[in-house]
């Protein structure tokens, strides 16, 4: 039995963020991660764009939007203190198609969009066809907006900057470890593991990302569900991977909707990749030997550079994402403290996009609330 005052249930950014902020708020309790992959960001963290958000095609009236600007701060400053690589791009969200119908709808969704950044007092310019080929020359669009502080940075470097900062503090992470079984006893919660092995603490927090659900049910917390929707991305190769210089380019869908589009991003590693897509998955653990043929990635892509041929892409990596309410709309971060004092466990559910940008802000923000529980049932 190990005995701790934490349990983390989770080492993706949410995870290691948590682990953190925690034992920087209480420098001596002692904190457990437990993850059932065999490294910190194997799932959804890593397998991303990669992109540090604005907020912008965020409701500003959700928790994610705010959590997403003050995040986006906290994830460059953490980045320049711990030498993660990263860099300033920016974004386009461009206004592309040929036909009247189409162009109409997207000139609507910038206008939105435009709104939606002054709203949040997001740094923004209108940009002219002229004015995104200064950008990037070779993308062909009509119009578009240009967010300067957007970002872009290296998910694995992250995730192991943010582990070894969390492990410097005291945290002990353990992989292999799958939650199975969790039952509350009079102080604590027991929870063991696939490795038949067992956790008691008196703080259980579920970052467990496409299978939070399954974890806050185990611990008799039901009512939520997740449903696993696949992206995937495909990699421009060969002369035209060269296409585009670094300025993220992004299709023009309204604010609150709950995808963002196949769009351009230059990796930290100088890739030029096209995606993601989104279609529901039929499991909480991805297959990379399941391909979507390219096409839709080609057609995405070819609004902005009509030189593509499918001989150009190649597929390059797929990641799951931890949707609530698939079809209806944009959904907030569902962060639950299911029990008022100690032995307490919180849910976080459905952090998807922008999970990476949010996840320092999102332990800050549970940081909180946990200091002001702890004062008043002695957990200091």
């Amino acid at each position: 039995m190990v005995l701790v005052d934490v349990v983390i249930v989770g080492a993706g950014v949410v995870g290691c963020s948590i682990a953190l902020k925690l034992l920087e708020t209480f420098p001596h309790v002692s904190v457990a991660v437990l993850e059932r992959n065999e490294s910190e960001f194997s799932e959804a963290s890593r397998h991303n764009s990669g992109v540090v958000h604005s907020g912008v095609h965020q409701n500003p009236d959700f928790l994610k939007s705010k959590l997403a600007r003050q995040g986006s701060t906290l994830l460059i400053e953490f980045c320049e203190r711990e030498h993660v690589p990263h860099r300033k791009c920016g974004m386009v969200i461009a206004a592309a198609r040929r036909d009247l119908a189409g162009l109409t709808s997207e000139l609507k969704s910038l206008w939105l969009l435009y709104r939606n950044s002054r709203t949040q007092k997001i740094p923004i310019r209108l940009l002219s066809g002229k004015g995104i080929r200064k950008l990037e020359p070779r993308v062909r669009a009509a119009l578009g907006i240009y967010l300067p502080e957007v970002w872009m940075v290296d998910q694995g470097e992250l995730g192991r900057a943010l582990r070894s900062a969390a492990e410097k503090g005291g945290a002990r992470f353990f992989f292999g470890a799958e939650v199975k079984w969790i039952t509350r006893r009079v102080s604590s919660y027991e929870l063991e593991t696939t490795q038949r092995k067992r956790y008691r603490a008196r703080l259980v927090v579920n970052a467990a990302g496409v299978s939070s659900d399954a974890v806050s049910a185990l611990a008799g917390f039901n009512g939520y569900k997740i449903f696993p929707y696949r992206g995937e991305y495909y990699e421009v190769v060969g002369p035209k991977k060269d296409l585009i210089r670094g300025t993220l380019v992004y299709p023009a869908l309204p604010p609150k909707h709950p995808v963002k589009g196949i769009h351009l991003t230059k990796s930290m590693d100088g890739r030029l990749l096209v995606g993601p897509n989104a279609k529901p998955w039929k499991s909480t653990q991805d297959d990379f030997s399941v391909h979507t043929p390219p096409d839709e990635f080609l057609d995405g892509a070819r609004r902005f550079l009509p030189s593509l041929t499918r001989d150009d892409l190649v597929w390059a990596y797929s990641g799951l994402r931890a949707k609530v309410n698939p079809g209806k709309g944009e959904d907030d971060f569902l962060v639950r403290f299911e029990t008022p004092a100690f032995p307490m466990f919180v849910s976080l559910v459905g952090i998807e996009s922008p999970g990476l940008t949010a996840g320092l802000a999102l332990a800050e923000y549970v940081a909180e609330v946990i200091e002001t529980k702890a004062h008043d049932s002695g957990f200091l």
